[in-house]
């Protein structure tokens, strides 16, 4: 009777992986939706100040600002999102040059580092936000807090594919490929 114990728990714990690993891809697909509308207002912004200034003469004053914080949200997400793909830069040579266990240590250490700074992002992110909700960006008269709200929310995302990466990476067996949850 006791040995059954055992193999619910690790059913449950892999089915708990399974829908783990389920949310974080729609999560990540979600956001990479995200990121290609906010690249569709980037382009029509600067298309719009583009035509405007140089054919009608006319400048646009909000299309450069809009353009800026969409920009500022594109990179902050996209990094996030690069992390759910693993794009980010790495040196595997070096890593691989290890066995199984080395790899997995480094990983671990990596994760350790990376979510130090992730944190860090996120509480002082945080505290950016609400100290300039009561600025105004000069144009379109946004809450500034709302542009920088990007930070704390990119930092969330970056800790979340990180552990993702890092277990998936520590339970990772000889031979086996990363898995892509952002697919």
């Amino acid at each position: 009777m006791g040995e059954g114990i055992p193999s619910l728990s690790c059913f449950f714990i892999q089915r708990g992986g399974v829908i783990i690993q389920s949310i974080l891809k729609y999560i990540n697909l979600g956001m990479k939706h995200f990121l290609n509308l906010l690249l569709a207002v980037l382009t029509v912004s600067v298309f719009m100040q583009v035509v405007f200034r140089f054919l009608i003469e006319q400048p646009l004053a909000w299309t450069e600002e809009l353009a800026r914080y969409c920009l500022i949200w594109i990179t902050f997400l996209g990094a996030a999102y690069a992390m759910s793909l693993r794009a980010h830069l790495s040196v595997e040579f070096f890593v691989n040059s290890f066995p199984l266990l080395g790899r997995k240590i480094m990983a671990v250490l990596a994760g350790v580092v990376s979510l130090s700074f992730f944190s860090i992002l996120v509480i002082y992110g945080f505290q950016l936000v609400s100290k300039s909700t009561s600025q105004t960006s000069p144009v379109l008269d946004l809450p500034m807090g709302f542009v920088y709200l990007v930070i704390p929310i990119s930092g969330i995302f970056l800790i979340i594919n990180l552990l993702a990466n890092t277990i998936s990476d520590v339970l990772k067996k000889e031979g086996e490929s990363h898995d892509d949850p952002a697919l």
